[in-house]
């Protein structure tokens, strides 16, 4: 039988957030009591809640494993019978590869393994420029939210 008490956890969080008069929680608090709910489980997490390994070693300057997958600035973006897919985007590593171009990141530091600031080279045809972009996941990791020098700011979703 699984333990209640992380199911009710989560289920009083998002009860809470629903709530107009309810504080505001931030990315922290929630990132803690997933974590708290977590070890409370004793590994029977019940299916579908997510549990950082905190036993992996990161590599230095590596994205977060979070940001791994394919991710798509529109729904056809991720249609993988169109080969007209511009705004795709796939991470594996630290490596992103865009519909022309991909980049080798570096992460160079941010406030979470879910927001980070990371020093982008970019190969197009030839060509590298470094960049510094700030990627962030939201939405429980299903929204990836690039920020480029300038303030532009591209929102992929999970394909």
């Amino acid at each position: 039988m699984r333990p209640l008490i992380p199911f009710c956890l989560i289920a009083t969080l998002a009860i809470a957030a629903c709530s107009n008069d309810a504080p505001a929680v931030n990315d922290a608090q929630a990132e803690a009591a997933v974590e708290q709910a977590a070890r409370a489980a004793n590994g029977t997490v019940p299916r579908g809640l997510p549990v950082s390994d905190e036993t992996a070693a990161l590599t230095p300057g590596a994205l977060p494993p979070a940001f791994e997958g394919r991710w798509g600035l529109t729904p056809a973006d991720c249609d993988v019978a169109r080969s007209d897919t511009k705004g795709l985007l796939v991470i594996r590593g630290s490596t992103l590869t865009f519909y022309t171009a991909s980049a080798t990141a570096r992460v160079v530091g941010g406030p979470s393994r879910y927001k980070v600031v990371a020093d982008l080279t970019f190969t197009d045809k030839g060509a590298t420029a470094p960049r510094r972009d700030r990627l962030a996941l939201t939405a429980a990791g299903t929204v990836l939210q690039r920020t480029e020098p300038g303030g532009q700011t591209y929102r992929y979703e999970r394909c």
